[in-house]
């Protein structure tokens, strides 16, 4: 793949950022004590559950192969800036604002967990951690296997889910690596990548698959038997996949949303690192000092409150050196 930016794909990831930072608003809401189970809160929350997050590592896997081409010494020193640097600082930023806050958060996350955050991932910074790991298993794998086999050995993993999910971090990498080798296929074969090429009758039939597997999915969810919504993610991640991909190639055609959203792609990783603590501040100040009611509106008042915080921080300092350090975009010569 070349190193031209695809747009589709940083519309892709504006929508993924989008929806983490408001599935983060609606988890936090529900996480806080006396709020209780609303469906107006929990059916959104589930359904963007059932895949986004899968969604930026398909996308990721679409850009694996060139950079495992490299020389070992160049793809890990990458991947170290990019990923393990925003991953610690973040961990040490977040985690030290959540200690001082603590009786007011919900996961009450303080210093034991940041000292911990080399073996045990911090919070949501989960996913710097585990994509990490992920890309040194795939640059690995590659040079073992074929693809096919390496396909095999993700859904083995994938089908190994619900009996080692406790485990460290097995849970999140034997979801997500499987979507991470499946991106690289899509990229590398004409003929799947062909099928994410939009078309009206595409758009619609990913529009009618998406829905009717998750009103099943959130059928699934009511029997509360994990190895059962585990193995269903096999039909809600590529249901949310394909629809997200071919929006994302419609959303081309309208220069307003195409330039927000791809803008907001390019800021993904720096919204993602930042987001958690005006989420969590918007939060507290509106449930635990107003006492605001409207859970609904309040959900999307986190997220526009929090998006506007992240992204006036990042225009401030992304072309500044600490701005490339701490949003991983420190550039590495080949």
């Amino acid at each position: 793949m070349n190193k031209e930016r695809i747009v589709w794909i940083d519309i892709a990831k504006g929508i993924g950022i989008l929806l983490v930072v408001y599935g983060h608003a609606l988890g936090g809401i529900m996480n806080t004590s006396g709020i209780g189970v609303h469906n107006s809160l929990t059916i959104p929350y589930n359904v963007i559950y059932g895949f986004h997050m899968p969604l930026f590592f398909f996308l990721a896997g679409m850009f694996v192969h060139n950079w495992a081409s490299r020389p070992v010494k160049v793809a890990l020193s990458q991947k170290f800036w990019s990923l393990v640097i925003p991953y610690f600082i973040w961990t040490v930023i977040t985690g030290s604002v959540m200690a001082l806050v603590r009786k007011y958060t919900n996961a009450g996350l303080g210093v034991k967990d940041i000292l911990l955050s080399p073996i045990a991932p911090f919070s949501e910074y989960w996913f710097l951690y585990v994509l990490f790991i992920v890309f040194i298993i795939y640059y690995v794998m590659v040079r073992l296997v074929n693809d096919k086999a390496l396909i095999a050995i993700a859904l083995l993993l994938f089908l190994l889910r619900p009996v080692l999910y406790k485990y460290w971090i097995f849970d999140a990498l034997s979801l997500n690596f499987l979507w991470f080798v499946l991106g690289a296929e899509f990229q590398q074969q004409t003929n799947l990548n062909r099928a994410l090429k939009y078309n009206v009758k595409k758009l619609w039939l990913s529009l009618i698959v998406f829905l009717v597997v998750n009103i099943s999915y959130l059928m699934v969810l009511k029997l509360n038997v994990y190895w059962i919504g585990s193995y269903y993610k096999i039909l809600t991640v590529p249901a949310g996949l394909l629809v997200v991909i071919y929006i994302s190639q419609l959303f081309e055609r309208y220069i307003t949303i195409k330039n927000v959203l791809s803008w907001l792609g390019g800021a993904s990783m720096a919204i993602y690192v930042m987001h958690l603590i005006p989420v969590a501040g918007c939060r507290i100040v509106a449930l635990k000092l107003i006492g605001y009611q409207n859970l609904i509106s309040l959900s999307i008042i986190i997220t526009f409150v929090a998006l506007i915080a992240c992204v006036s921080v990042y225009a401030l300092i992304m072309n500044t050196v600490v701005g490339n350090v701490i949003f991983g975009k420190k550039l590495i010569k080949n």
